[in-house]
């Protein structure tokens, strides 16, 4: 099931309104261009304006939506985008009114991430958020949503029919995604059972954090062609939760996951949706908050970041700010961090450091002498730690080896 905007409008009008932060009302109105015209709208105005009060029948004042309904008559406008989220009435109420399709800031992104989902998972998130979005909504969305949703006649002569049928449809997704979601977390377990460190990318959406990856995939002694995760310099060009193992040159090793990227205003139907996927990141040992220092806006960026990882509940999990795009920046003097730039490869050795120096600052040194009879610990050290040097005596392989906490512990017994 989509409620994609399925053809290129030809022209489309941006209206918005604010009532205090005009600052961040002009960065928002920026956010809402670059997303229409990510959806392929032909954006052909942008109308604006302070409000006291948001009126709950149409949004703004009677003036402004004739004003509107001028503009859309004058330039034959064929939808209207509003940057926040309308109600149902209010939808309908300037439809009706300004003569023309109106849609609201939710349903613009709710479009970009189902054309941008691949996997079975995002797929089944994106859909549960539009179908919670759509369930208001049904009077509003006649025809052609109806036919996408395979049922017959007019939407409102079916109105409860067709509530019952998006209920179950939710709950059958829902009950689908807890099953991927449980899968997920017994891999998890796995992977903590085998003590490799996990790292999470984060940041707003396009600000690199899947270059990154790749960058950081090529500096692996571990190579992997098909691993490679795909980049594009487009808004949430990445919406799957990837996982990689980057394996360093000392044997260190660790995971890395690349994540959906976040935007202001992000509706509350995708938060909980993706919320499985985001929860995640707080299972991570180190969190790199990637922030594309190029862009005029981020530090409001990165403001917007640490907000949504404050709601996913990620608490005492250290925090690396990595400033990417530097190729594209000439003054550094921002703050603490890590200064790259992820397509040219600048810097990432100085980042591998850090990463190293933060996963990596409890490890011990030992010497340890492992009897012939016990070589399954020998084999799995090789894999999971690094060992230095080796010598095979009467009694057993003598090795030196990097140890974990966990590993310390576990093996002390073998320690001289």
């Amino acid at each position: 099931m989509e409620i994609n905007i399925e053809k290129k409008y030809e022209p489309t009008l941006l209206v918005g309104g604010y009532m205090i932060d005009e600052e961040e009302f002009n960065y928002s109105m920026e956010e809402l261009d670059n997303l229409a015209k990510t959806c392929e709208l032909d954006v052909a105005g942008k109308m604006r304006q302070k409000i006291k009060k948001i009126n709950s029948a149409t949004y703004f004042g009677t003036g402004k939506i004739q004003e509107i309904k001028e503009f859309v008559e004058a330039n034959d406008i064929e939808m209207v985008v509003l940057n926040d989220e309308l109600t149902p009435s209010q939808t309908r109420n300037i439809q009706e009114t300004v003569g023309c399709r109106v849609i609201d800031r939710t349903l613009l992104i709710l479009d970009i991430f189902a054309r941008r989902a691949k996997t079975k998972e995002a797929m089944l998130q994106v859909e549960i958020a539009q179908l919670k979005y759509i369930l208001p909504r049904i009077n509003i969305m006649s025809g052609n949503f109806n036919e996408r949703l395979g049922m017959r006649g007019p939407g409102e002569t079916k109105y409860e029919l067709d509530r019952r049928r998006i209920e179950k449809r939710i709950s059958l997704l829902e009950n689908e995604l807890k099953t991927m979601v449980l899968n997920r977390k017994t891999q998890r377990k796995r992977r903590m059972k085998n003590e490799v460190p996990i790292v999470s990318l984060v940041g707003y959406t396009n600000s690199g954090k899947s270059t990154l990856m790749n960058t950081l995939l090529d500096y692996s002694i571990k190579k992997d062609t098909n691993k490679a995760v795909f980049t594009k310099d487009l808004l949430f060009a990445t919406l799957e939760t990837t996982t990689r193992q980057i394996v360093l040159e000392n044997k260190r090793k660790f995971l890395l996951t690349d994540t959906v990227g976040f935007i202001s205003r992000l509706p509350h139907h995708l938060i909980k949706a993706f919320r499985s996927t985001l929860e995640e990141i707080t299972e991570a040992d180190l969190i790199l908050h990637v922030v594309d220092i190029s862009n005029p806006h981020y530090d409001r960026q990165m403001k917007v970041t640490k907000k949504v990882l404050k709601e996913i509940g990620v608490q005492q999990i250290p925090i690396l700010d990595v400033y990417n795009k530097i190729d594209l920046f000439d003054s550094l003097n921002i703050g603490d961090g890590v200064f790259i730039s992820a397509k040219e490869k600048n810097n990432i050795d100085d980042l591998i450091n850090e990463v190293s120096k933060k996963l990596f600052k409890h490890y011990k040194t030992v010497k340890m002498t492992i009897p012939y009879a016990s070589g399954h610990i020998y084999n799995y050290l090789k894999e999971y730690a690094y060992v230095t040097k080796e010598q095979y005596l009467d009694e057993g392989i003598e090795v030196t080896v990097e140890l974990s906490d966990y590993l310390y512990t576990k093996y002390k017994h073998l320690i001289q």
